[in-house]
Parts: C-alpha cells; structure tokens; sequence
C-alpha cells in the first residue's frame, strides 16, 4: 500500500494539467530556502494572469545553487519561470514578457518603500522552458545561443532580461537533467531513467521520484488525459515501485526505531521488521548519537 508521504501531494496532481502541477512542484522541490524562495501561481493583479513560478535568490545562501547544475545557474538573480508542454506562440511569449515587466515594476516598488535603492542585478529574469522551438520561433525574437551557456540556452536582446531553454537541444549531461526531465518523448523518458540510476542517498532523487509516481497515479485515474509515450510510461511505472519501496522501508525504520527507543534486543526488531542487522546498528549509531 502506499503511505500518506505519496497520496497527499498526488492530490495536487489531479487536475487536467498534470505537466503544469509537475513542472511547478519540481522547482518547488529542487530550490531549498537556503537557495531561494519559491512562489508558485504569482497573481498578475487586474490582469487574470499568473505567474508560473518565481524564484527569489536567498541573499546568504547556505547551499550550492549550482548543486543543481544549468537550473541552479538560472536561478543566482531573482527570476520567473515559465515552462510549457508544448512549444509556446509567438502571443504567449510576448505574454510571458508582459508578465516579467509587470514583477520587475513591482519589485520596483517593493524597493522604493523600503527606501532601499534597486540595481540592475535587482531585475528579474524571464526563463521561457519549451521542449523544442523552431528556427522561425527563434529567428522572430532574435534568439541567440548564449554565451558562456550549454547548447539550448538562447538569450534575447540584453535589455528584455529574457532567455529561452530548448530542452531537446540541451546536452545529455547531469548538468541538464533537471530541466531535461520536464521535455517530451524520449528526453523526458531518458531523464527519468537518470532520475531512477542516481544513488540511493542523493536528496533530490527521493522528492523526484515522488513526483512522477503522482504522475502515474494521476495517469490512472485520468486516462482521458493526455498520455505518456511508452518509454516514459516504462520509466514512470518504475519510479512508482522505487517510491513504494522507499515509502515501505521509511516506515519500517520508524517502526525499528520505536522500538530501539524502547530497548528491544536487535535481534528481535530484525525478527520484526525484517530489516538486516547492518540497516538495524545504523539506526541505533544515528539514534545514539542524536
């Protein structure tokens, strides 16, 4: 069965857009406070639109932000995100724009009552996420690759703070994955792959794997939506056992820890829980020495 860690974020999967509560969730997940803040659906007031995601840099990080390769390097200035499914219109990309002048006039203001003076490193940048762009697309913003940036990375004139993401034009490197976990087809399925290979004790695998087993779960109670490509689905189905399996041994070591607290022989809660000896001692070293 699986525990309430799973089943209460899939709630927030069941939507008709499980793409967008996915991508909005994974900067949620991946941008620790002592990175930054996140705010997800940022109301644009009076205009019915919201912001996909904000990212406010943490001015005394304690973490690495490029921990978190090409996405903790677009975060390092205060900036928006917004990520598509499909590739946007030239309309929605001028939207996304409308939406970056909007939060740069407010964190303006926001200065300006704080008598606090507002730089050129106070103003945000815009991230626009798609999984492919066609050369028409780039050509009609002037879209450059970006120096100093992978491949993928494009910017536009220096003065719009705007910069588009191709996540199928990305390289296939861990710097990438992130971001490459959010395209279509076979990138997003080779992403996921690399989500299930990273080891077992990386921080960022656990929180990943919850997401897309919510994915899975929303896939099945929803199969009008739209529906993953084999190699992806493949990948999903595994992520959602590797969740099981980890919600399952969380538990277990609760249990073994309980009942450690409580002076039962090692032997016996091994007996219990089914756990081995050595995972037994290691929750005994970790309780002893909390």
């Amino acid at each position: 069965m699986i525990g309430s860690e799973l089943t209460n974020p899939a709630k927030k999967f069941l939507s008709t857009q499980p793409f967008d509560s996915l991508s909005k969730q994974l900067y949620d997940h991946l941008i620790p406070e002592d990175i930054g803040r996140v705010e997800i659906s940022l109301e644009v007031p009076g205009e019915s639109l919201f912001i996909d995601v904000v990212v406010t840099p943490n001015p005394n990080p304690t973490g690495n932000p490029l921990s978190l390769g090409l996405l903790g390097r677009a975060i390092q200035r205060p900036c928006i995100l917004e990520t598509y499914r499909n590739a946007p219109t030239a309309e929605a990309t001028n939207v996304c724009m409308f939406k970056r002048i909007w939060y740069f006039l407010e964190l303006r203001r926001r200065a300006k009552r704080a008598k606090r003076a507002f730089t050129k490193s106070d103003q945000p940048q815009l991230w626009i996420v798609t999984p492919t762009a066609s050369d028409n697309y780039l050509e009609e913003f002037n879209a450059k690759p970006k120096q100093g940036w992978p491949p993928g990375v494009y910017g536009l004139a220096t003065g719009l703070h705007t910069g588009i993401i191709v996540i199928h034009h990305l390289p296939v490197e861990p710097e990438t994955l992130w971001f490459r976990l959010l395209g279509r087809g076979r990138v997003q399925a080779k992403a996921a792959q690399e989500v299930l290979a990273l080891p077992q004790d990386d921080p960022l695998r656990s929180g990943a794997l919850q997401l897309l087993s919510s994915w899975k779960i929303v896939e099945r109670i929803h199969p009008d939506l739209e529906q993953t490509n084999r190699e992806f689905n493949m990948a999903l189905s595994q992520a959602y056992l590797e969740w099981e399996k980890e919600v399952e041994l969380r538990g277990k070591q609760q249990v073994a820890l309980n009942m450690l607290r409580g002076g039962i022989p090692v032997e016996q809660i091994a007996q219990f829980t089914g756990l081995s000896f050595q995972q037994i001692q290691q929750l005994q070293s970790e309780f002893n020495n909390s």
